[in-house]
């Protein structure tokens, strides 16, 4: 999948878009209208409807508020011992085994339930005897329960390593326990494990990267099924291992090109008309660093086309225009400007 353009890195932040004040919290419905441009993204504008919600001087701002550090929402668990290849060759979607004995530092992977949804996403990485998973923090107990229940008797012996933490920057990073280029793509930037208190990349600006890119990670990724969310592009499968726990439905959804979804790249836009789908003037490019100028749609939020479920949201920020929705291919791929209304 091809990322929407992100703005260069060494120009000055020319947008300041107002954002919506905390007093306007009316429930109300929005319309979107989805533009194909490539089969690499969707644009999506927002128009918001005149008799449920107006904006007014007094109510919008052009302050942007602080943001949090979303990597502190990750957690590094570390599995040492001799069977500790074997342990996660039998329970992720990618090839430890090969990767060990090769040189890349790092490996993107997932870990499935029984049923071939995702449990948890996961960057592993090398360190002397031992293999660093970095992880999100909100996937971690459930993870640990996982690899504790599957390890048995296995030579394997598996911490939290709570003194640990993850950074990400655009360039090559310093000071690290080990670090290198994202193992999904490169156009997410440098990740690495560092002593907890280190300093990476200003806050947010890896989030805002990421949704721009369409890549989902974390929450937004359970229970997904694999090839929906994208994970053989982003170099997380491997089709030519053994088996794995819950390889069936990726392998099946693979080879049988079941594949009728996919996590895309879509932008956010506010504007005073709904575009028509015989004549549409799409927006300029967004700019997904720049914060929404309107209220948050909420995550889940259906997409419906013609009284069709189209797809719905999967990840979105009110700090960029950038988000990602899983979106039905038949509909992304048709060229087609639809009137979409966006529902939740």
């Amino acid at each position: 999948l091809q990322a929407l353009p992100l703005p260069d890195a060494a120009a000055p932040e020319p947008w300041h878009s107002p954002l919506l004040a905390n007093d306007i919290k009316s429930r109300h419905t929005r319309r979107f209208s989805i533009l194909q441009t490539s089969p690499a993204g969707v644009r999506v504008t927002a128009a918001q409807e005149a008799a449920t919600r107006s904006l007014s001087a007094s109510a919008l701002s052009t302050q942007t508020p602080p943001l949090d550090n979303n990597m502190a929402a990750r957690r590094v668990l570390s599995l040492r011992g001799k069977d500790t290849s074997k342990l996660l060759q039998s329970l992720c979607t990618n090839n430890v085994a090969t990767w060990l004995d090769g040189s890349s530092p790092a490996l993107a992977a997932a870990f499935l339930t029984t049923k071939g949804r995702v449990l948890a996403d996961a960057c592993f990485w090398r360190y002397d005897d031992a293999v660093l998973i970095d992880c999100a923090a909100a996937a971690a107990p459930k993870l640990l329960r996982h690899l504790k229940m599957y390890k048995l008797r296995a030579d394997v012996k598996i911490k939290d390593e709570a003194d640990l933490d993850v950074v990400t920057a655009t360039s090559a990073l310093q000071n690290c326990v080990v670090s290198g280029s994202d193992p999904r793509t490169e156009l997410l930037g440098s990740r690495g494990i560092v002593e907890k208190g280190t300093e990476g990349e200003a806050p947010g600006l890896y989030l805002r990267r990421r949704l721009a890119l369409g890549v989902a990670e974390g929450t937004e990724l359970e229970g997904a099924v694999p090839l929906v969310a994208n994970l053989d592009a982003l170099n997380a499968i491997a089709f030519d291992k053994g088996c794995y726990l819950g390889q069936e439905l990726t392998a099946r959804a693979k080879f049988r090109g079941q594949v009728r979804r996919r996590f895309m790249p879509v932008a956010l836009h506010e504007t005073d008309v709904t575009h028509s789908a015989a004549r549409a003037e799409p927006p300029a490019d967004p700019v997904p660093f720049a914060p929404l100028s309107v209220e948050t749609p909420a995550v889940g939020a259906k997409l419906v086309s013609g009284g069709k479920d189209i797809g719905k949201l999967v990840a979105v920020s009110p700090e960029s225009t950038a988000a990602v929705a899983d979106v039905k291919l038949d509909f992304a791929l048709s060229g087609e400007v639809l009137d979409v209304r966006v529902e939740g």
